[in-house]
């Protein structure tokens, strides 16, 4: 493998990170408003939409393996990854245009299924080459949380943009719900080959070893990785994680309206407080990884998030207010986006401790299971809360609403975050890949040696679980 810095320059870092601005404008913006936007604007309803985004982020479970397929297995001239980055730009382009940009109302749910079915294979041959990167270019246990960080910085940022803009469209131009959403298309059609382009342009992208094992995808060797404790640990707590942070994104505007008697537009500009709050925690919860190890102070981060969540229910039952949802989205913020920080981050080192086990690099495998871990909880974030309302509780998004079909918008609002939050905590409370078995790995890579990591990293039994 082509030698990286063992700290990489700046300029590289961020340019590694830009990518995350893409991946901002399509995150918690397609839960805040595309899905409101075909499920009130269009007319399609909430069960309808969210059974739509439940069942087509399924196909993620097939797709991803196969990207991280060919991440491992089909370098080019380029690298393991460039051209798979430049290659999902022409797919997403005119995917983002149809879904911002729909012809109604009414919209046909099958319009919908083809245009993000396409959305999605796209941002697969994103996020799954570009997660995989970093194993290769962040050698360190360390450099890694200081890559994934600045990934995330550029997403919250990116995202902070895409909450205040519609509210600024608004009383600037009194432009309606449906012109911002394609205002924010433009934004991702502008930024996307951009951001990609800069990616591709600075950052390193080392050739694999042709005298290394090649990593093997037969089905025995995936069932033969499933069954590590370790890394199922790492998925489930990023499906729980999904579940949490989309689940929020999905139905934060119809608990602000509902529950807090507070209108949308202020409940956008909200909402970007709870971000604001994510992206100034990230560098001290970083700091307690550095200080301690990541599992600890993921497991730290999980745990807050799941305690704060609850304060939304008596601050709506006290009769809500624009005070208290500030306040309860300032102190749930303080969680938000460290997770994505230092799951992927754990997974980087988990990639290596493979290597030297198994003596080949599957990083496009293990982060593809990853990328759809994660894309599990948040179709399952839209899909579970949406079907919910429409089939059990009986919320109208559109209409009048009782007092009791208020109350069960805000159970099940605050309940998803709570439970997945909590679950998390418990799937990260004792984990084996500490700092020192990193280091004892990547000194096993670096001298070319194929240790036997059992020594080094003990595979977690089944009766360790918590």
């Amino acid at each position: 493998m082509t030698s990286v810095p063992a700290k990489l320059p700046l300029r590289q870092v961020v340019a590694y990170g830009s990518v995350g601005i893409p991946f901002g404008a399509v995150g918690l913006p397609m839960a805040v408003f595309i899905a409101p936007l075909y499920a009130r604007e269009m007319g399609m309803g909430t069960a309808v939409v969210g059974l739509i985004f439940m069942i087509l982020r399924f196909w993620d479970l097939f797709s991803d393996p196969v990207m991280g397929w060919l991440v491992d297995t089909k370098p080019s001239r380029l690298g393991k990854v460039r051209h798979w980055l430049l290659g999902a730009v022409p797919v997403l382009l005119p995917a983002v245009w149809f879904l911002y940009n729909p012809i109604g109302p009414p919209v046909s749910p099958i319009f919908l299924c083809i245009i993000l079915f396409l959305f999605y294979i796209g941002t697969t041959m994103i996020a799954t080459p570009h997660q995989a990167w970093a194993p290769s270019i962040a050698r360190s246990y360390d450099e890694r949380s200081r890559l994934f960080m600045w990934r995330e910085l550029f997403t919250i940022v990116t995202m902070l943009v895409m909450l205040a803009l519609p509210q600024i469209l608004a009383q600037a131009g009194d432009v309606d719900f449906a012109h911002q959403i394609s205002i924010m298309g433009w934004f991702l059609l502008i930024a996307l080959p951009i951001t990609i382009g800069a990616a591709v342009w600075l950052v390193p992208d080392p050739q694999p070893d042709p005298n290394a094992p090649r990593a093997s995808f037969h089905p025995k060797a995936i069932l033969k990785a499933l069954r590590e404790a370790t890394l199922w640990r790492l998925l489930a707590a990023e499906i729980f994680i999904g579940i949490a942070i989309a689940g929020t994104a999905g139905t934060f505007l119809f608990a602000a309206e509902w529950g807090f008697g507070v209108s949308s537009g202020l409940a956008s500009l909200i909402l970007m407080i709870h971000f604001i709050a994510g992206f100034a925690a990230m560098p001290f919860w970083v700091w307690i990884s550095k200080r301690t190890e990541k599992f600890i102070a993921m497991r730290f981060v999980a745990l807050w998030s799941a305690l704060t969540y609850i304060s939304y229910l008596p601050l709506a039952m006290m009769g809500g207010g624009l005070v208290p949802l500030i306040v309860a989205s300032l102190v749930t913020g303080f969680g938000y986006g460290t997770p994505f920080i230092l799951l992927r981050s754990m997974m980087a080192d988990l990639v290596e401790a493979e290597e030297v086990r198994g003596g080949a690099n599957r990083a496009g495998l293990f982060y593809s299971l990853m990328s759809g871990a994660y894309k599990t909880g948040a179709s399952f974030a839209i899909g579970i809360p949406y079907i919910l309302l429409g089939v059990l509780v009986g919320f109208n998004p559109s209409g009048d609403n009782s007092p009791e079909t208020v109350r069960g918008l805000m159970m099940v609002f605050v309940g998803v975050p709570v439970c997945s939050y909590a679950i998390a905590a418990l799937l990260l409370w004792r984990y084996p890949i500490t700092r020192a078995e990193q280091a004892k790995a990547a000194a096993a890579i670096n001298a070319g040696g194929q240790a036997n990591l059992e020594a080094l990293h003990p595979t977690v039994n089944k009766g360790d679980a918590p």
